[in-house]
């Protein structure tokens, strides 16, 4: 419950400057790896974004990430169909990121939970890898299956590494956005903190 009432308290102008940098950083989690096919680490940061922040906070990055990354693609021109199947799998991503943040009672960084985010990273992209086929068949005039059978190596990479992605980064930077920097991101945190040792 504190957690959630504190994600509510935040200034306009402070979720702006928060949503500037997990775009950014999201954007950086696209290009840093981009010579491997299929690892980044944008996806992990956008699902990370709606775990901590929200689910609002976390389209509104997808929509600006996902603009700027299709208009400086180094994989190739803006393909409407593709950039609009990319972002409903993203926000498919940040809505289960969003769901498991607001229910979050417990320990993050244990290793039980370490492996759920795991499977969720699996599963989310593999919706996200069988959406984006989709967009990819719809742009060409591919049949969906051929697209999905040759797409199939790469799909399996971008799985298995988001999955450990998402079992590697969300908790570690979870925990550091909520210690090391509750107190200049929530405006109420204080005095969440101080009403609950009074009591």
């Amino acid at each position: 419950m504190e957690a959630l009432r504190a994600r509510h308290s935040m200034k306009p102008s402070r979720r702006v400057s928060i949503t500037s940098i997990m775009t950014a950083l999201a954007l950086i989690g696209n290009y840093w790896l981009v010579s491997i096919p299929n690892v980044e680490l944008g996806s992990t940061i956008l699902f990370t974004t709606a775990f901590v922040f929200g689910f609002p906070m976390g389209v509104t990055c997808i929509l600006l990430m996902s603009i700027i990354y299709a208009s400086f693609n180094p994989w190739g021109s803006f393909i409407p169909q593709i950039w609009l199947a990319q972002v409903v799998g993203w926000v498919f991503m940040v809505a289960v990121g969003a769901l498991v943040g607001r229910g979050l009672s417990r320990d993050s960084n244990n290793l039980l939970f370490r492996l759920e985010l795991a499977a969720m990273g699996a599963f989310t992209t593999l919706f996200f890898d069988l959406v984006t086929t989709l967009g990819y068949s719809w742009a060409f005039g591919i049949p969906y299956l051929v697209a999905l059978a040759t797409g199939l190596p790469f799909m399996i990479i971008h799985i298995v590494s988001n999955a450990f992605w998402f079992a590697a980064v969300t908790p570690g930077l979870n925990s550091i956005l909520k210690t090391h920097f509750q107190f200049a991101i929530w405006d109420e945190q204080a005095e969440l903190i101080q009403e609950i040792s009074e009591e």
